[in-house]
């Protein structure tokens, strides 16, 4: 679920999500355990092409963004609905020069 801003996440799913809406669960990352590391760079070595988030501050925004991977913006916090909302296209990215229209974090 997608709740708390992104850098107050304590647990991290990352899914792999096929055309036809089917989605595997490949991994739970947990940024805290056995000491704190960075989560945008936990995600990043993922190779991710999106990630979705209630609210981001803008320094992991910007860092997603250098990266090459889109921010969308989470309304509901149900894994299955985001899945369907990101597999029809319904989520909205949240660009470095949109993200003052956007509830943020630090």
């Amino acid at each position: 679920m997608v709740t708390a801003p992104f850098e107050e996440s304590e647990l991290l799913d990352h899914y792999e999500v096929h055309e036809d809406g089917k989605f595997d669960h490949l991994a739970q990352i947990r940024p805290c355990l056995g000491g704190c590391s960075d989560p945008v760079e936990a995600i990043t070595r993922r190779e991710v092409k999106a990630t979705i988030v209630a609210r981001i501050s803008p320094g992991s925004l910007m860092r997603f963004s250098n990266s090459g991977i889109k921010v969308l913006r989470a309304d509901n916090p149900a894994v299955r609905s985001l899945i369907d909302s990101f597999v029809a296209g319904e989520l909205e990215e949240i660009s470095i020069d949109r993200f003052g229209e956007f509830g943020k974090t630090g």
